[in-house]
């Protein structure tokens, strides 16, 4: 009763005291009382849509692989050369030292970290590397086996939010690039009076031209048109124009089909297989906009009528590109130089120092990942490594030894995580304001010792499983084994159950809305 009380005095809605009172059963008995017909209804009908392997696509992918030809999801296949390993350093006892023998075994300890951290790096690289062709490989593969066969069919399943998957690991409909060039309908359609339109916007988004109006984007494919050919005629000639998409090999299968229909003399009756993608503006983000009814918040993702789509990543990125150039204009009114700077002068000099060395580095790829994500709870520690990764590549392509500079590329990308994050919690406040409020309503659920738990518009009992598991070893004369208890009567983790609650939600909503989509059509 006091719980209860206490969201009355917060002023949250009838939905939200569903939410923990349908928390008070564990997810077993959720499943009994839910009605999960429209749930059953959409996997029946994605279950449902034969596909069938592009050849064309298939063959393309095998050509890159056996040329060695780096394109797309095809890596590379020969390793990077690694650095030997640094002779391990002598044990000196520091207390027997004198100043400049402390001065010189600090130095020689950093330049063994350095190398030592250099012979990591590419060891790692080449173990991406490895698992990236075994990806690639396993794709290939399937596609192989299963290129005669007129109808494929893919199994779905649902995780706890209600969100559908294909069972299948590595070749479906919802993978990579490469995954989704080789798979196209089974059951052909004619592209009917506004088709081959849609094609060329499809084209054009699929080659990164995708932020002009849909009368832009099919005319970009109208300007392309020799390049398309190209691609159709030799797509591994003197002609790579295809090749420098963001989807190469989607785009590949693409310009097939707009040939096809176009020579085929009547494009309104041509059959055609490929699937045409609709893609979102940072989904989370419009669905925090819709339930907030933010206007501002809906019109940066596309949910408001405009003559041409926005771009919310571009304006986040022209913000964070102003005020790191205005810090990197700052003068240093100290000298940098001195042994006792304070506090302040330390931040401020780290400041400084970190937006000189990312300043002309930013564009839309840099913040477009912590973006996309900070709606889905992403931590700063999360938001750094995504910078990083991007601020690494393009000075490395600059010739920067990165490995050398290492702790102020670190400290750059941490300052540069933190003012991304702090430019979407202003141009974005009814988003803020509306995460704010559900992780306060998941903090109260588990304060009373209760998981988080909803039903979902399509009726999708939705309770988090986050519970603090405990590990316990088994040892053995020839190993040891750690094994997990995982159990509903084990305790909440509790701060888990909160900072998830906001990305479940959202996601919940965004697979209803697939769901409900799919038993439409």
């Amino acid at each position: 009763m006091y719980l209860l009380l206490l969201f009355r005095s917060y002023g949250l809605t009838q939905h939200i005291l569903n939410i923990f009172l349908y928390s008070m059963h564990y997810p077993q008995d959720s499943i009994h009382r839910a009605d999960l017909s429209k749930v059953m209804e959409g996997l029946n009908a994605l279950g449902k849509i034969p596909w069938k392997i592009n050849k064309t696509v298939l063959d393309a992918a095998w050509k890159c692989w056996d040329d060695g030809i780096v394109l797309g999801d095809i890596p590379a296949q020969v390793d990077f050369e690694v650095p030997p390993l640094p002779p391990k350093m002598e044990y000196k006892d520091y207390k027997t030292l004198g100043d400049l023998e402390k001065e010189s075994s600090l130095a020689e300890y950093r330049k063994y970290r350095e190398q030592l951290s250099r012979h990591n790096r590419f060891k790692q690289k080449n173990m991406d590397l490895h698992s990236l062709r075994c990806s690639a490989m396993l794709k290939l593969n399937q596609a192989t086996k299963f290129q005669d066969y007129e109808e494929i069919f893919f199994p779905y399943n649902v995780d706890f939010r209600g969100r559908a998957y294909p069972v299948t690991p590595h070749l479906s409909i919802v993978g990579s690039d490469l995954c989704r060039a080789l798979l196209m309908f089974s059951d052909a359609k004619p592209l009917g009076k506004n088709g081959l339109y849609w094609l060329k916007v499809h084209l054009a988004n699929l080659a990164g031209a995708d932020k002009m109006s849909f009368d832009g984007r099919a005319q970009f494919s109208e300007d392309n048109m020799d390049n398309i050919r190209a691609a159709v005629d030799d797509p591994f000639g003197d002609n790579d124009w295809w090749q420098k998409f963001d989807d190469p090999f989607q785009g590949l299968a693409t310009c097939h089909e707009i040939v096809k229909a176009i020579d085929s003399g009547d494009p309104e009756n041509y059959m055609c297989n490929l699937p045409v993608h609709m893609d979102g503006s940072c989904n989370g983000l419009q669905h925090y906009a819709a339930l907030g009814r933010d206007k501002g918040g809906g019109k940066a993702v596309n949910l408001c009528i405009a003559n041409k789509p926005q771009d919310v990543y571009i304006g986040v990125m022209h913000e964070v590109v102003k005020r790191v150039a205005a810090d990197a204009a700052q003068m240093i009114p100290f000298d940098e130089n001195k042994k006792d700077l304070t506090t302040p002068e330390k931040d401020l000099l780290k400041k400084i120092k970190s937006a000189r060395l990312v300043n002309g580095l930013i564009d839309r790829g840099v913040v477009k990942r912590t973006v996309m994500t900070s709606v889905y709870g992403v931590t700063f520690i999360g938001a750094k490594n995504q910078i990083e990764e991007k601020i690494e590549e393009k000075l490395e392509e600059k010739g920067f030894d990165i490995h050398e500079k290492e702790p102020e590329i670190n400290t750059a990308c941490g300052y540069l995580a933190s003012l991304t994050m702090e430019v979407m919690g202003e141009q974005f406040k009814g988003a803020r304001q509306t995460m704010n409020w559900l992780t306060q309503c998941a903090r109260l659920i588990a304060a009373q010792g209760q998981p988080v738990a909803f039903v979902s518009p399509i009726g999708v009992p939705v309770v988090q499983p986050y519970r603090q598991r405990r590990p316990f070893t088994v040892v053995t004369l020839l190993q040891q084994v750690t094994l997990t208890n995982d159990s509903d009567v084990l305790p909440l983790h509790k701060t888990r159950q909160v900072s998830a609650f906001p990305p479940n939600y959202v996601h919940s909503l965004d697979s209803s809305h697939m769901l409900l989509t799919v038993s439409r059509g």
